[in-house]
């Protein structure tokens, strides 16, 4: 029979469980680890909470009346402060630990087979916390289906049943998902296919889910639209052979930890690689991901879209655990091999959230946190030692002079760059803009009222801004920083000033890279204090 629906639960499965935060309450309190959650999960006042017969504000009083008297634990919990108001907290808190790498898997079975259905059977009872999940993980299925609205709760075959007669399949045409015994059971009972969650072991649910899906591929990042990877566009073509051939010259001594003996077995581009055509590489032989970043064609101003520079800079930062990047493998300086340079770094699995584009299905706790350790993965940045990186030798080399030592504007320094750049381009037959001319000129003379320190220098990023950061596929933490070509010493305020820009811009303009209820001073605070630093005030940057 066709598998026409998945069914997911909910916590174990699409949200980290609550179980063990329940356990370690219980231990807590004197009891043993699963004392308190078998308990709480077998009393009549948690089942009619998920039923929607009592209420929130009616449960604690309710479970800690009847625990109390519970044969295995009369005399137990009244001695040791059992808090059903605590408890309530625990089993529907705000940190939902959402399991995005199970949501992309959804989305993209969805995109492959739009006929299968997709739904979700919680036991839930009637709270924000629990509506905001809802908002949250709810656009990804067809059927949100809540024992506390329905009446009915796992593993009672009527929720089951009114799940399955809302996504109109039956029941052997259907797959449930869930991490409890007792609920797979009565839905294999039902007929229904069922799979097994362990210990929020999303890894072995996508490969199960792979098994039964034959020709499905399941993705490892959670894309906005328009960002995944997809058909190579005829302009971005490469010869696939040519590389294969240069990485196995190289293997001994770059890329001696890849397979590459049977080739790729998936090659497509990423429309996201903004100015450098970047690819998506999966080897045939281990399935290892890979990603290759290339110049553009055509003709290249002096010193832009230098793959060598940005390779190097990834390879040397890798040595640093405080600033999240790729592992770059391999770099190709002889443009014969594909008509370019390029390097060869690892695929690292994630979130890619566009600037402009709205948040996909994330809680406003989990974005605040997100963006907070964006912040903190600059502040690391600025904090390395930058002179021991061989791209900015601190001491001149033996036999050379010594540079004069007085201060660099690194602004002024790089509008004088972008102007030069500008009328390289003009050489090249870009079109004139006055603007530009004018703005060139407005910022040199801004420049001069400038009051801080204008030769502090630092390591910058130099495009440092949301659409550059791969996120963890569920924390709310940065995985790894991507595209360092414009990277460089300079002056700190240039990477904050960029981050921090979109707070200035009208709401309407700012899209998810300046969230509107993360004031401005609490994120230069937090920077001073990861870096160690003097505060920066809003009018340090107002020069930007």
């Amino acid at each position: 029979m066709p598998i026409k629906a998945l069914i997911f639960d909910v916590g174990g499965v699409l949200v980290s469980s609550p179980v063990l935060r329940i356990q370690e309450y219980s231990i807590g309190l004197g009891l043993t680890r699963h004392e308190l959650g078998i308990a709480v999960g077998g009393s009549a006042a948690f089942h009619q909470l998920e039923r929607g017969e009592i209420s929130i504000e009616a449960f604690p009083a309710a479970i800690e009346a009847e625990l109390a008297a519970a044969p295995g634990l009369r005399g137990k919990l009244s001695a040791r402060s059992f808090d059903g108001a605590r408890l309530l907290r625990i089993m529907g808190g705000d940190d939902f630990g959402v399991h995005w790498d199970v949501l992309a898997a959804v989305d993209s079975i969805r995109r492959w087979n739009p006929a299968i259905r997709t739904a979700v059977i919680t036991n839930n009872f009637k709270s924000k916390s629990m509506f905001d999940l809802r908002t949250a993980i709810g656009g990804h299925f067809d059927v949100f289906t809540e024992s506390h609205l329905v009446g009915a709760r796992k593993p009672s075959p009527p929720i089951y049943e009114n799940t399955l007669a809302r996504l109109g399949v039956s029941a052997d045409e259907a797959v449930f998902i869930d991490d409890l015994g007792p609920n797979l059971k009565a839905a294999k009972s039902l007929g229904m296919r069922t799979i097994r969650v362990r210990n929020n072991d999303t890894v072995a649910l996508i490969d199960e889910l792979k098994a039964l899906l034959p020709g499905w591929e399941c993705p490892r990042v959670l894309y906005p639209p328009g960002v995944a990877p997809s058909g190579v566009p005829d302009v971005h073509r490469f010869d696939a052979k040519t590389v294969l051939r240069f990485l196995r010259a190289a293997m001994p001594t770059a890329v001696s930890d890849l397979d590459v003996s049977q080739g790729f077995s998936r090659v497509e581009f990423f429309s996201s690689g903004a100015s450098n055509p970047t690819y998506y590489l999966r080897l045939a032989a281990s399935g290892k991901e890979l990603v290759l970043r290339k110049q553009p064609p055509g003709k290249l101003l002096k010193g832009a879209h230098n793959m060598q520079r940005e390779y190097m800079l990834l390879a040397e930062l890798s040595r640093y655990t405080g600033v999240p990047v790729p592992k770059a493998h391999v770099l190709c300086s002889d443009r014969s091999v594909i008509g370019t340079e390029f390097y060869v770094m690892d695929y690292v699995a994630g979130r890619v959230w566009r600037g402009g584009e709205a948040l996909p299905h994330v809680p406003t706790w989990h974005f605040v946190d997100a963006y907070h350790d964006a912040l903190r993965t600059l502040a690391g940045i600025h904090c390395l030692p930058y002179e021991e990186l061989s791209l900015f030798p601190a001491k001149p080399r033996a036999g050379a002079a010594a540079p004069p030592a007085k201060p660099v504007c690194y602004f002024l320094k790089t509008v004088n760059l972008w102007a030069k750049q500008y009328t390289a381009g003009l050489q090249l037959q870009a079109p004139r803009v006055s603007d530009i001319e004018e703005l060139a000129v407005a910022l040199r003379d801004r420049l001069g009222s400038v009051s801080f320190d204008k030769s502090k220098r630092c390591l910058l990023h130099g495009d440092f801004k949301l659409d550059n950061i791969i996120m963890h596929p569920r924390e709310p933490r940065v995985s790894a920083l991507l595209d360092f070509e414009l990277s460089g010493i300079g002056h700190p305020y240039a990477d904050l000033g960029y981050f921090i820009m979109y707070h200035r811009l009208p709401v309407s303009a700012r899209g998810l890279n300046s969230p509107s209820h993360i004031p401005e001073d609490e994120l230069l605070e937090r920077y001073a204090e990861w870096t160690g630093g003097q505060k920066v005030t809003p009018e340090d940057l107002n020069f930007l």
